[in-house]
């Protein structure tokens, strides 16, 4: 089968998105802009109110900038900010204001973004056997209570989850949930952690954190369900199975689970290891190594910098999937089937089917 890439356009230049593999969410200022797994917008959705934030006033501001009194009002599109008596001595705006000379964007900037879809009770095969929990696509697990992300792309009971400045966000009915913890969020296996220097936590309920994990050197990590392999720093271990695996010197790349194996990216291919027994597996060859991107998309293992190369573990055929770009990938995300890889600095995405 061939591969189709197709380009849509975006608002901005994307640094953060995330997909629970049927809708992709991307973070634009004051907010996200939410679209199908293969690229159909669905609605732009706002996070100025639910999050009002203050923000550093902007590197080159206009010369009339009033100190004291109301800030004058402006007129234009998108998101407004204003100069509130004694910002401007502060050094910072507040969302909803505005500026003399300017329109300035206001709202919360998420730092990162990860999605999980929702879970069933569902029966196994065979009669009498106990009820297994099933990951399903978030149509499927029912309609969550209206909320600002449920009219064009339902969150149901699954789970969207940022991290902005020193908090964890949870976003479904209501305003977002909060947790105080300052790094990202990252997901996997149905699951996502809330990831910082040196220490994990998985969220376990709408603002609520599981007991951290303690990483020393966190250097690459990957989600699998509750279980969380990472490498550090300080040595060329892999940790999070039932043993430590060496990895050997050299430079590595990004990392992902994929297909019962973890896939740590390597000089010249991948280095693969059984996330059931934690045993190393055969070294696989890729075109470039170490890669900063690696994901899985329905089993299939993705990953580059620029041009992308696909590999199906269960079959073992690698194809080279080549953008054509000038310049190099700043994010790439599954989503489902699809993969979303996003130019650095470029209002565009390429969906890759």
């Amino acid at each position: 089968m061939d591969i189709a890439v197709t380009r849509i356009g975006l608002p901005c230049p994307v640094r953060v998105a995330a997909s629970d593999g049927t809708t992709v969410w991307c973070a634009v200022p004051g907010g996200l802009r939410a679209y199908t797994a293969s690229g159909t917008f669905l609605r732009d959705i706002s996070l100025r109110d639910a999050l009002p934030v203050r923000q550093p006033l902007p590197d080159a501001l206009p010369d009339a900038l009033p100190e004291d009194g109301p800030a004058q009002e402006l007129h234009g599109g998108g998101p407004r900010v204003s100069l509130k008596k004694g910002d401007a001595r502060e050094g910072f705006l507040t969302t909803g204001d505005t500026l003399e000379g300017g329109v300035f964007p206001a709202g919360p900037e998420l730092r990162s973004l990860a999605a999980v879809p929702g879970t069933v009770s569902g029966t196994a095969g065979v009669p009498g056997t106990l009820a297994e929990t099933v990951v399903v696509p978030r149509s499927f697990a029912g309609q969550a209570p209206a909320s600002p992300l449920s009219a064009a792309n339902p969150l149901s009971r699954g789970t969207l989850a940022a991290t902005t400045g020193d908090r964890v966000l949870w976003f479904g009915a209501g305003p977002p949930a909060q947790a105080p913890f300052d790094g990202r969020v990252v997901a996997g296996g149905g699951e996502i952690w809330a990831v910082g220097d040196g220490l994990a936590r998985r969220l376990i309920g709408p603002g609520r954190l599981g007991e951290p994990v303690e990483l020393p050197g966190l250097d690459r990590c990957a989600v699998e369900g509750e279980r969380l392999w990472w490498t550090s720093r300080h040595d060329t271990l892999l940790r999070g199975g039932p043993d430590e695996v060496d990895l050997g010197e050299g430079e590595r790349g990004a990392m992902a689970v994929c297909a019962g194996s973890v896939w740590i990216s390597a000089r010249g291919g991948l280095r693969r290891v059984s996330a059931w027994s934690g045993e190393p597996r055969r070294f696989v060859g890729t075109p470039e190594g170490p890669v900063p991107f690696l994901v899985c998309a329905n089993g299939v293992l993705v990953g580059g910098g620029r041009d992308l190369f696909a590999l199906s573990p269960a079959t073992g055929v690698l194809r080279v999937i080549e953008l054509g770009l000038d310049a190099p990938l700043g994010l790439l995300i599954a989503a489902g089937k699809h993969v979303w890889a996003f130019p650095a600095g470029r209002p565009e995405a390429l969906v890759v089917t």
